[in-house]
């Protein structure tokens, strides 16, 4: 049988592997399935905007957006060890906040005017509250982007498993219409 770990666990395991920092042809062209050109069209154009990550990881996308000229970036991870990868990664912009914690605990109102999140919802147990924080952290007028997997209860990684937390999309569509 093998072991299950929390996402937290996961996570720090595959920034000690160097996951997410040179990853290979084939890892990047998996990704684009829920970053790729939909996802930056949806986002849109970022320059002068306040950006909030939900799941930075090593800071793969935020990378991307901090080269495209948005004003400030926030990044919230639950795994300490992604956020010092990231803080590696993301040395050089003097714009960067980094944030160990959960979005089911973390609000910043009005703090941003794009707050997005990248398969990280399927790791969250309390989704109305995490969907909560994040628009309630937007501005008048902000956008919200999330990429999501039709995720099963378990992620098996081969070498361990991870519980997973899934939504049907429609649950999405209801918690974010009731939030206006």
């Amino acid at each position: 049988m093998k072991p299950k770990l929390t996402a937290r666990e996961h996570y720090d395991r595959l920034a000690k592997m160097g996951n997410d920092i040179n990853d290979p042809p084939d890892a990047l062209s998996y990704m684009a399935r829920w970053d790729g050109p939909p996802f930056w069209d949806a986002i849109g154009d970022p320059r002068g905007k306040d950006v909030l990550e939900t799941g930075v990881g090593t800071g793969r996308l935020a990378l991307q957006l901090l080269e495209k000229r948005c004003r400030s970036f926030t990044g919230l991870d639950i795994s300490p060890l992604t956020i010092e990868a990231a803080g590696n990664r993301l040395n050089g912009f003097s714009n960067v906040r980094l944030i160990l914690g959960d979005i089911s605990e973390f609000r910043s109102p009005c703090g941003f005017d794009i707050a997005y999140s990248v398969l990280t919802f399927m790791h969250v147990q309390d989704k109305a509250k995490a969907l909560e924080n994040m628009v309630g952290s937007l501005r008048p007028g902000g956008k919200l982007v999330l990429s999501l997997d039709m995720a099963s209860d378990t992620f098996d990684f081969g070498q361990w498993e991870v519980p997973l937390f899934p939504w049907e999309p429609e649950l999405y569509v209801q918690t974010l219409e009731s939030l206006g």
